[in-house]
């Protein structure tokens, strides 16, 4: 069971990122070791190459400018002046190979074979010695060598050596703590958003992540989530809301409908009464079919999948082809429709699901305003917005019933004799939350003023 759970952690999110984050910080610390140890250790070396360079130049000065006895003496006085009596090196060999002068007791034939920069092993005042040697060769066949001994310079690359292993050590305690502390935190707010929708699995879509005061990106998500949990629930309560709404708004014309006909078919009239109650049933079911269509618009406008056919839509044309159809209904009713548009207008939208929003508007205007009335249809742009506005001279809706009014099914007292179903400006309001737009209903005194704000748009030009 624990190497199960082992496994399953090692191919977490969790333990990939806290790992990621360990070796990022050993790399890190090895990369800045590295470059410390380099930059100390190659700069005291090539100090020391400097230094030896420079005194050979002016040993073979001496040499050059006054004689060989000359630079025994000033090599003396360099091996007795009590300076870097523990480093320093100094050989001069005769032109037959015998030593002159100097505290090399024994050296490697090759060490003053050649000219140049060496490192070898020697012995320096009888004790062995790995040195540092450069060797000059005068034209007379004398050889100098100026050297120095590296022992210190070993023995501080090893201190820092054991000091960068040591802050190695440290750092691998380091990583493993913050990769630890990074897991634990991680964790725990993985194991918040997993309780909570395990929970909301179960059936408790009341909860909700836990955000508190924190600005991070976990919280960021939390948010999110709860925002998507608020959407679902409301969503869920909506499905339930209007399931019970069908299932209480149906019954009564599906019981019509099985009462006619059943009257008919028990009546002794019946061939006489049959055409007519089945027209009847027609009619309902007919009428049913309507709230069911409208039942699915609204539930694909609330699902947002028409979104994908928004293009840059000009309301001036719109309203124009709008005012023009309803404008023979309108006449019928004597009711005198005026459109109107300010500028040009533009919004991002489905120009058939707008088109649709406004033929419901005014349906419902002429329906209820009644005959001899007025209906305006306006837009305008205001700042970063587009306003849309149906309005009429007709009695309005009680201030009460206002708050209600986009409700499925629901409808005022005073209009239930009349034929609808209450769905008209359910799907108005679908429609334009669809377009990220807000509906506003005001009554006018006398009227109903409904008011439609749009995201602007600007119109492409070919």
């Amino acid at each position: 069971m624990t190497s199960m759970r082992m496994a399953s952690f090692r191919h977490s999110v969790v333990f990939r990122m806290a790992a990621g984050y360990g070796l990022l910080l050993l790399l890190s610390v090895a990369v800045i070791a590295s470059v410390f140890y380099v930059a100390t250790a190659g700069l005291l070396r090539r100090d020391i190459d400097e230094q030896l360079r420079s005194t050979s130049r002016h040993l073979v000065q001496v040499k050059d400018q006054r004689n060989t006895d000359a630079l025994v003496e000033e090599i003396h006085g360099l091996l007795t002046d009590n300076q870097d009596s523990d480093t320093e090196i100094y050989l001069l060999l005769a032109a037959d190979g015998s030593k002159l002068i100097g505290n090399l007791t024994a050296w490697p034939a090759d060490a003053v074979a050649s000219d140049g920069l060496r490192q070898r092993d020697v012995q320096r005042l009888g004790r062995h010695s790995s040195s540092r040697l450069l060797v000059y060769r005068f034209a007379d066949g004398a050889v100098l060598v100026v050297g120095r001994d590296m022992r210190d310079v070993r023995e501080l690359e090893h201190m820092i050596l054991v000091a960068l292993g040591l802050g190695g050590v440290l750092a691998l305690l380091l990583a493993g703590g913050g990769a630890a502390l990074f897991r634990t935190q991680l964790q725990g707010q993985l194991k918040a958003i997993h309780r909570t929708t395990t929970e909301i699995a179960a059936g408790r879509l009341d909860r909700r992540v836990a955000v508190g005061d924190s600005r991070d990106e976990f919280a960021v998500v939390a948010r999110d989530i709860n925002d998507m949990l608020d959407e679902i629930e409301r969503l869920m309560d909506t499905a339930r809301n209007v399931s019970n709404a069908i299932a209480h708004d149906l019954r009564t014309p599906l019981g019509r409908v099985r009462a006619a006909l059943e009257q008919a078919l028990r009546s002794p009239q019946r061939h006489e009464r049959l055409p007519q109650n089945a027209q009847y049933a027609i009619d309902e079911i007919d009428s049913l079919i309507m709230v069911l269509d409208k039942l699915l618009q609204i539930a694909e406008a609330e699902s947002g999948v028409r979104r994908q056919s928004f293009e840059p839509l000009a309301l001036r044309g719109l309203l124009e082809d709008i005012v023009e159809l309803y404008q023979p209904a309108a006449e019928s009713l004597a009711i005198t429709l005026h459109g109107e548009v300010d500028g040009d207008p533009c919004v991002l939208a489905d120009r058939h699901l707008l088109a649709g929003v406004l033929a419901n508007l005014l349906d419902n205007a002429f329906k209820y305003a009644g005959r001899g009335a007025n209906v305006a249809v306006r837009a305008a742009r205001d700042g970063g917005r587009v306003r849309i506005s149906v309005q009429d001279d007709g009695p309005g809706i009680p201030e009460p019933a206002l708050a209600h009014a986009t409700e499925r099914f629901f409808r005022v007292d005073s209009s239930r004799h009349q034929r609808g179903n209450g769905l008209g400006l359910s799907l108005v309001a679908a429609v334009v939350a669809l377009h990220r737009g807000q509906l506003v209903l005001s009554n006018t005194t006398p009227g109903l003023k409904v008011d439609i704000n749009l995201p602007a748009a600007t119109l492409s030009k070919p």
